[in-house]
């Protein structure tokens, strides 16, 4: 057996593995869609087919900005089948945006594609920090701000606004930044240890430091193109957003945005914990928590997030494991 056959019956058996692991939850979905407005439902599939849509326009620009014109359709089947790595083989998206550079190599360099990567990480943090900001506002002008969950939910998001502006002052000077990543990875590297996990040494720390620095510099260079990817990264963001409204509506629940935003982004924060936890829950605990702390009941908070997880996980698997296949064993030269 070549060996590239060998890896993709492998990517097969882990593919088997991720089903099994998820299947009473394949049986919960069932149950909820009974009792669903599944002509809402639908609304879902056009809405998720445009995050994928967005993800590569965010490529198609950022290539651009180095002088690499590639065409929509060219990097739609290396954007799925990246999610399709990346789902399939949780680290962190290590995994899959060294498949996406291997894949694109022939047309852009590996450093580059690499650095897409980084300033994809950048971008949506940024995205982040704009939904907070608005889903602040939101909440603090409704009519709940009264409970008490409510506050204890807006003084969370005004820590993490807060840290998030410090982060970034530090993140400007660059041997400043370094000196704060090599402290604050001690303790990460320690437990890393405990779970007998590769730790973070100084050489990743300074390409890290390097690579953020180079986009600031790109920025800089370039404001107009660079803030093109970045709007394309925002764009994911929302529509992840829309996406989970739509699975309230189906529920027949008209949720503040404000509630949604704020459960999207507190659940992709507390999912960095899935790390160590093989991608287990952080994820979902915590969106349901915080939809039950904005006024949501936990009966309606978990059916949504199970739908709605299931959905963004399990839709294009199918396509993005027909396009690895092509990449990986079907337009490869023996």
């Amino acid at each position: 057996m070549k060996f590239r056959q060998f890896a993709f019956f492998i990517i097969l058996i882990l593919l088997g593995v991720l089903v099994l692991k998820n299947a009473g939850k394949m049986g919960e979905l069932l149950d909820l869609l009974k009792g669903m407005n599944l002509f809402v439902l639908v609304l879902i599939l056009p809405v998720r087919f445009m995050y994928y849509w967005f993800n590569t326009r965010y490529y198609k620009h950022f290539f651009s900005l180095y002088g690499h014109t590639l065409s929509t359709k060219e990097l739609f089947p290396a954007v799925v089948s990246m999610n399709f790595v990346n789902t399939v083989i949780p680290t962190g998206g290590i995994s899959g945006a060294t498949f996406f550079a291997r894949t694109m190599e022939p047309k852009v360099d590996q450093k580059i594609s690499l650095l897409a990567q980084s300033f994809w990480y950048l971008a949506t943090f940024c995205s982040f920090v704009l939904l907070l900001v608005a889903s602040f506002l939101v909440l603090f002008f409704s009519n709940a701000i009264a409970q008490a969950s409510f506050r204890l939910i807006l003084i969370l998001i005004s820590g993490v606004l807060f840290l998030s502006f410090c982060v970034f002052a530090i993140s400007l000077n660059e041997l400043v930044m370094r000196r704060a990543l090599v402290i604050l990875t001690t303790p990460v590297n320690w437990v890393l240890k405990l779970f007998r996990r590769a730790p973070i040494g100084e050489t990743h720390i300074k390409q890290f430091v390097h690579s953020y620095h180079t986009l600031i510099e790109l920025f800089r260079k370039h404001p107009k193109k660079a803030w093109r990817p970045l709007a394309d990264a925002i764009g994911c963001v929302g529509v992840e957003i829309v996406s989970i409204m739509i699975v309230f509506l189906a529920i027949g629940q008209l949720v503040n945005p404000g509630v949604i935003g704020a459960g999207y982004v507190f659940a992709m924060i507390f999912s960095v914990l899935s790390v160590f936890t093989s991608g287990v829950g952080a994820y979902e605990a915590t969106m349901v928590a915080v939809f039950v702390a904005l006024g949501q009941s936990f009966e309606v908070s978990l059916s949504v997030t199970a739908v709605y997880r299931l959905i963004a996980l399990w839709l294009f698997i199918p396509f993005g494991l027909i396009y690895y296949k092509r990449q990986t064993l079907d337009d490869k030269p023996e």
